[in-house]
C-alpha cells in the first residue's frame, strides 16, 4: 500500500470526526438547545458522543471512495457520514463562517452489497468507526485554526474516550488542502449551499483542472509526504530489534522477531491503518515492552519494543510495522522509532522510518505512551 494512501487514512480519517454527549450551547435556534456539544474526562479527552445524540444534527454528506474506482484498494473505502452541530450550522449559513466551538461528526460505515432490487451500486454495511473535529480556542489555543481532531477507532467496540491527536497528524492536511478554514467543504454540496446564501459568490464543486482544485491536490500530497518523514535522529537502541534500515528489513523477513518474550496467539482486526483498516495483524513485543504494560507504567522504558504482522485480506503476511523506544523521554513521540514497510520481501519498501515519524505517532498517541496494543496480549 502506498505510503501516501496510508498517511491520507489519518489524516483526512481525523478530518471530521466525532463529538461527545453533553452540556447545551449557547444557541437562539430551539434544535441547537437540544443537541449537546461534547464533554472531556479530567485528562483532557472527549468523551464518545452518544449516536442518538449527533444522528439528529444537520447531516452535511456521505463520502465514499470505493476500492472498485481506486485499485488495488482505496485509504478510504468506508461510507463517511458527515454531521454538523445545527447550532454550528445556523452560524455558518447565517456568516460563511465557523464559529469557536464548532463540532463536526464522521460515522463510517462498510461498505455492503453492491447490488438490490433497484440496480447495481454501494449500499452502506455495518458501522465501524467514529471520528470528530472541534474548533475550540480555549481548549486549543496553540492549534493551527484552533483546531483539533479525535478518532474513536475503525473497529467496534470503540473506544470510551480519545485524546486530540497531535497537530502534524492531521492538521497540516487540512491547512494546506481543505477550501475553508481547515473544513474541506469543497466536498459537501450542503455547506457549501449555506455559504453561497450568506456570501456572494458560486457554490459550484471543484473539479481537476480548477487552479485552487490543482493547487489543493499539490499541498496534500506535500502535507502527505511530510507526515512521512522523520523529525527526529534516530540514535543508538538497547533493544534486540535494530533500527538501522537494512538489517531491520533482514531481522525481520528472517523471522527473528518471532523469538521475542510474549506475543498474540492469533491475528486480531487492526483498528488503524496498517495496509488497511480492518485486516488481520498479530503483535509480538520484548520483555522491555511486556514487563513495562505489566506495571502499568505511564511511560515506558528505552528498548521496550513491539513487531506487528500485516496480512492480506486472505491471510498472508504482506509486511510489519516496528516501534522501538529508543530514549527514556517519549518527547511526543520523538523518542520513539518507527517504521513500516509493505513487503516481506522489498527492503527499499518502505512506508516509514525514523524516530518522530508524525504518521505513526499522531496515530498511536492515544495509546498508553503510544502503544494501542491490549495488554495482557489475548
Amino acid at each position: 500500500m502506498d505510503g501516501r494512501k496510508i498517511l491520507t487514512v489519518l489524516t483526512l480519517s481525523g478530518a471530521l470526526l466525532l463529538i461527545g454527549a453533553c452540556a447545551p450551547v449557547d444557541s437562539t435556534s430551539d434544535q441547537s438547545v437540544e443537541a449537546p456539544k461534547p464533554t472531556y474526562d479530567a485528562d483532557g479527552r472527549m468523551i464518545r458522543p452518544e449516536a442518538d445524540n449527533y444522528r439528529r444534527w444537520v447531516y452535511v454528506g456521505t463520502p465514499l471512495t470505493p476500492n472498485s474506482l481506486n485499485p488495488p484498494e482505496a485509504p478510504f473505502p468506508e461510507f463517511h457520514s458527515v454531521y454538523i452541530h445545527p447550532g454550528d450550522y445556523d452560524h455558518y449559513q447565517a456568516t460563511g463562517t465557523f464559529r469557536d466551538g464548532t463540532v463536526l461528526i464522521k460515522e463510517l460505515a462498510l461498505v455492503g452489497s453492491t447490488s438490490a432490487v433497484s440496480g447495481k451500486g454501494y449500499f452502506m454495511g455495518e458501522f465501524t468507526g467514529l471520528e470528530a473535529t472541534v474548533k475550540d480556542a480555549a481548549r486549543f489555543p496553540d492549534e493551527p485554526g484552533n483546531w483539533a481532531y479525535f478518532t474513536f477507532g475503525h473497529t467496534y467496540p470503540l473506544a470510551d474516550a480519545a485524546a486530540a491527536f497531535p497537530t502534524a497528524a492531521c492538521n497540516t492536511c487540512h491547512e494546506n488542502a481543505a477550501k475553508d478554514d481547515f473544513v474541506f467543504t469543497q466536498y459537501y454540496p450542503v455547506l457549501q449551499a449555506a455559504r453561497a446564501g450568506a456570501q456572494a459568490g458560486s457554490g459550484a464543486m471543484m473539479e481537476a483542472g480548477d487552479e485552487h482544485f490543482d493547487g489543493m491536490e499539490a499541498a496534500m500530497t506535500e502535507a502527505m509526504d511530510a507526515s512521512l518523514e522523520a523529525t527526529a535522529e534516530t540514535g543508538s537502541s538497547n533493544s534486540e530489534v535494530p533500527t538501522e534500515q537494512t538489517a531491520l528489513h533482514g531481522y525481520l523477513s528472517g523471522g527473528s522477531y518471532t523469538e521475542l518474550g510474549v506475543a498474540e496467539t492469533a491475528s486480531h482486526a487492526s483498528r488503524g491503518p496498517h495496509t488497511k483498516v480492518g485486516l488481520p495483524v498479530r503483535v509480538f513485543m520484548n520483555d522491555a515492552m511486556e514487563a513495562s504494560l505489566s506495571a502499568g507504567n505511564a511511560e515506558h522504558p528505552a528498548g521496550a519494543s513491539a513487531v506487528k504482522e500485516m496480512f492480506d485480506a486472505d491471510g498472508e503476511l504482506e509486511g510489519w510495522a516496528v516501534m522501538v523506544k529508543t530514549q527514556a523521554e517519549s518527547d511526543g513521540g520523538q523518542g520513539w522509532f518507527w517504521y513500516e514497510t509493505t513487503s516481506t520481501e522489498d527492503a527499499s519498501s518502505v512506508v516509514g522510518i525514523g524516530n518522530g515519524v508524525p504518521l505513526c505517532y499522531g496515530c498511536h498517541s492515544i495509546g498508553k505512551d503510544f502503544v494501542l496494543t491490549g495488554f495482557p496480549l489475548q
